[in-house]
């Protein structure tokens, strides 16, 4: 059984978000999630909850009470909250009504680990479960944050940043996405060594990519699903069907800080990474059928091998790239996964119970 996580990056751009908030994140998500609800999809939304300690400071309460508004409209109809962490918010300025982010900032890492420190990473981290806990208590006092997404995947170097999630009360981290790699002034994330299987332990002690359940300080890893590309059904399909792979949506509302180095790779080689590399199983770029092959091809390749029994991995998303189009899409992703003996959607909070279940994880 391989379990497919439905999860969201419930955030803002970080160049420019055009538009008012309302129309940028908070009406996609509900429309997202009424779809969501029909389907009886409980999905992980990993909430930056850094944007609402900067507008906070701005006085942007009307951000604040919504973004407040919509948590606990999520957890009340069943959906999973977690945390999610782009800790350059905290030294970003709102100035000529639009936020000039600083990019220097982009990795929790800038903050360093010391707990002496007015504002560490550990600080960032205590400060965001606690937030989330508290607010989400107020109406649900089973309400648990246990698991974590990076911003931008920056995990590295991790050591340190395992060892203060796991102080902080995290279990479960969901940043890593497997054979992917991308180096900028804005962020880097080296994920290309090879891994021990779908899932494994990640220690303060050992490289990322060890498999450490002995270890004191430790994480259960929920990747980020990745998979490269059958290239002669590939290329068929972009010269013969082109539209039956990427998914074609409106203008976006927002721009990126720029977080590639494809800039530095001839047309050629970024053509023939793109055919040859791993890609993120993205419910934001892919047609419905396409991702569903995917996880067939990765499930085929995995089945039997490091998945004794069952193994997680995560579709990534973001509400502020929502359209019509988007959720008739996972509509049918959706239908296709139910419909798999093979497949199983669950959250997060599900993943960690069960392991909390079977290897008694304190």
């Amino acid at each position: 059984m391989l379990n497919i996580c439905i999860t969201f990056d419930y955030e803002l751009f970080f160049g420019e978000n055009n538009g008012t908030y309302e129309e940028i994140l908070f009406h996609p998500t509900y429309e997202l999630t009424e779809m969501l609800q029909k389907q009886e999809v409980s999905a992980t939304f990993f909430a930056d909850v850094c944007s609402v300690s900067q507008a906070k400071r701005y006085g942007q309460k009307q951000y604040v009470k919504d973004f407040e508004k919509q948590l606990l409209w999520l957890n009340r109809y069943g959906q999973d909250i977690q945390l999610h962490i782009h800790p350059h918010w905290l030294r970003s300025r709102f100035k000529e009504n639009k936020w000039k982010f600083d990019q220097q900032s982009y990795r929790i890492h800038s903050f360093g680990f010391e707990r002496s420190e007015s504002e560490s990473a550990y600080t960032v981290i205590m400060d965001g479960k606690s937030y989330l806990e508290e607010l989400i208590r107020k109406q649900d006092d089973q309400y648990q944050c246990i698991a974590y997404r990076a911003g931008g995947f920056c995990i590295q170097p991790h050591s340190e940043l395992v060892r203060t999630l796991y102080n902080a009360g995290i279990r479960i981290d969901s940043s890593v996405a497997p054979h992917l790699k991308s180096v900028s002034e804005t962020n880097h994330y080296d994920f290309a060594a090879n891994i021990p299987g779908t899932n494994w332990w990640i220690d303060s002690e050992n490289e990322w990519n060890v498999n450490a359940s002995a270890g004191k300080y430790k994480l259960y890893e929920v990747p980020i699903g990745t998979e490269n590309n059958n290239i002669l059904k590939f290329v068929a399909k972009r010269l013969f069907d082109k539209n039956s792979i990427k998914l074609s949506l409106e203008e976006k509302r927002g721009s990126y800080i720029n977080e590639t180095d494809s800039a530095g790779i001839s047309r050629f080689f970024s053509v023939l990474k793109y055919l040859c590399g791993y890609h993120a199983l993205s419910m934001d770029a892919y047609r419905a059928e396409y991702l569903y092959s995917q996880l067939k091809r990765f499930y085929k390749k995995h089945a039997g091998k490091e998945m004794v029994d069952e193994g997680y991995i995560c579709l990534i998303g973001h509400p502020k790239l929502v359209t019509k189009e988007y959720i008739d899409n996972l509509k049918k992703l959706m239908g296709l996964l139910k419909g798999d003996e093979d497949f199983k959607v669950v959250n997060i909070f599900d993943v960690y119970q069960t392991i909390k279940k079977e290897c008694k994880l304190c």
